[in-house]
Parts: structure tokens; C-alpha cells; sequence
């Protein structure tokens, strides 16, 4: 059995629910907490002024109908990735209104996800991708907290361009690999799986869209924050990640015109990968510096020490 470390669970500010939480937090801090804790949480009932906003914006999209919801999951589809200010996405959704529909939980369409990242000890995951393998894959245990949903998700990339995605559903808040897990996962990776351990926590803000004319998600990430069980911790600052996801691949969407028309361009990033490469700048990462200059270049006078490895707080 390999289980989660004791890691900070806080997440960041989630929207207020109207169901039970599943245990107080002390707010949206990336750092350990005082607590053995390790499963999900619902995270802070307060808001930050910018996700109070984004969730009043996010009523604009109505709710995707479970038929929408079964015909979009899109387990084999090809991603586009592009990382912009959290503002610029913020302000992508009143034209997206008429045609797309939104992923909803109880409280509202702002979900908030917590995701714990697996890998070797000699970081086989992180070095796949890092060297543009053809072949690799990203080996995760992630809550909904919102819709009271775990999985192991194992997302596999097959080369530059088709991701496949396989998950197994766990009881909600499970937080290690057992027997079945480790079979499901000896089905899919090439390396053994009893090496795998929990490394990085990631968790986030997400509104998920529908498509209602075409055969695609998009998901729009907020609030990003990354955290080790050794207290190590960086955030994203003020950008976002809009993921693009599609079978097949098409250019003339809603989304993909209204991203091409904001002068967005698409980055091949991995929010585990350019985590661990900020967080670890011990480790090699020369095929990475593209997507770490992006961020870099991004940034704000506030965020700016975010980016900045030898400022990171441990």
C-alpha cells in the first residue's frame, strides 16, 4: 500500500456549497497544516474577491445535460493547452455563453479539484515527458470534492498529438494504491508500479464547458497552487491554463477562434512537469525552458518572485 504523505489539503478558496464540508480548513495557505490530514476537503467557505467573480460569471453558462455530459467525455482526444492572465480568461466567458454549456456541481459551474501526482523515485514520469518521450504517461489520484468523486487516472500520451485517458473509480477520499489499483495500473504503464509514490499535490479552481455544435471540452483552471509533503510550494499567480480537448482536432471552434483573436499560443505543458521543474531546479529540464520562459514572461510586478526558484519558499 502506498499512501498519500501529509500534505496540505487546504486547496485553493473554493466556492461555498450547501452540503456538509468534509472538515475545516485554515483558509487558502499552500504550506503543511497542523493536522494529519491528507484526504480531500471542501476547502475555505470564504472567497477571494477574484473567484467570488468568477463564479458570478460563470452563471452566464447553463447546465450541461447528463446525455451532453456522457456524449463529451472524450477519453481519447487531442489537448491544446495555452496559459494566460487569469483576467483575460476571466473575460472569455460572456462570448462563450451561446455555445457551450457548463459542467455543474452543487455549487454552482466552479468546481475545485485536488490532484496527487505519482512517480518513481527516480522521477520516470517528469523525465519522459521532459525529454518528449512518444510514449509517456501521468499516473494521478484525483478528488472532486464537490461531487464526492475519487479516481486513479492515468493520462497516456501516444505522441504529439492523441492523449488517451483511463481512470478507475476509488471510494471517495481514498488516498492509496492498493492490489486493484496497482493491477489496473500494471495494464497500462511499462515500468513497475510498486516504485510509484505520492510527489506533488496540485489543486485548483476549474470551470468545465460543453460544446453544443462539436465534439469538444474546454476547461478553464484558476488559482493554481502546487505543494510538497516536505513544504516546498510554488504557485501559478495570477495566470490560468485553458485545455482544449477534441476528437477530432478543429481550428474553427467558439474557443479556438475566440483564443486565435486574444493572440494566445499554444504551450505543450504539463502542470505536474513545469511544477516539479520550478519547485526542483536541481533537475534537468533544457526542453522545458520554452514553457518556463512563457511563464516568465507573463508575469506581473505582483507574481513575479513566483517564478523565481531560488525565491521559493520550502
Amino acid at each position: 500500500m502506498v499512501p498519500f504523505p501529509p500534505l496540505s489539503t487546504s486547496g485553493p478558496t473554493s466556492v461555498p456549497t450547501s452540503g456538509p464540508t468534509l472538515g475545516p480548513t485554515s483558509g487558502p495557505t499552500l504550506g503543511p497544516t497542523s493536522g494529519p490530514t491528507a484526504g480531500p476537503t471542501s476547502g475555505s467557505t470564504s472567497l477571494s474577491s477574484f473567484a467570488d467573480g468568477l463564479a458570478t460569471a460563470a452563471k452566464v453558462f447553463a447546465p450541461a445535460s447528463t446525455e451532453l455530459q456522457n456524449r463529451r467525455e472524450l477519453l481519447r482526444r487531442v489537448d491544446t493547452k495555452y496559459v494566460c492572465f487569469r483576467d483575460l480568461a476571466h473575460g472569455l466567458l460572456a462570448e462563450l455563453a451561446t455555445s457551450y454549456v457548463a459542467l455543474p456541481v452543487a455549487s454552482g459551474n466552479i468546481a475545485t479539484y485536488q490532484s496527487m501526482y505519482f512517480d518513481t523515485p527516480e522521477r520516470r514520469c517528469f523525465h519522459d515527458h521532459r525529454r518528449g518521450r512518444r510514449l509517456r504517461h501521468k499516473i494521478r489520484i484525483r478528488h472532486y470534492p464537490d461531487r464526492r468523486l475519487s479516481f486513479l487516472e492515468v493520462k497516456t500520451k501516444r505522441n504529439e498529438v492523441v492523449t488517451d485517458k483511463r481512470r478507475l473509480a476509488l471510494g471517495f477520499g481514498a488516498t492509496t494504491l492498493g492490489t486493484a489499483e496497482q493491477q489496473f495500473l500494471r495494464e497500462i504503464v511499462p515500468f513497475s508500479v510498486e516504485e510509484l509514490r505520492p510527489v506533488l499535490q496540485i489543486d485548483f479552481l476549474r470551470l468545465s464547458l460543453l460544446a453544443l455544435g462539436s465534439s469538444e471540452r474546454v476547461t478553464l483552471d484558476f488559482e493554481l497552487s502546487a505543494h510538497e509533503r516536505e513544504g516546498a510550494r510554488w504557485t501559478f499567480g495570477e495566470r490560468a491554463v485553458i485545455e482544449v480537448k477534441q476528437a477530432p482536432f478543429c481550428v474553427r471552434t467558439p474557443i479556438m477562434r475566440a483564443l486565435a483573436a486574444a493572440g494566445l499560443r499554444e504551450q505543450s505543458m504539463s502542470k505536474y512537469t513545469i511544477a516539479t521543474a520550478m519547485m526542483h531546479p536541481e533537475l534537468r529540464r533544457n526542453r522545458l525552458l520554452p514553457d518556463l520562459r512563457a511563464l516568465r514572461d507573463q508575469r506581473t510586478p505582483r507574481d513575479s518572485r513566483d517564478l523565481d526558484p531560488t525565491r521559493m519558499s520550502t
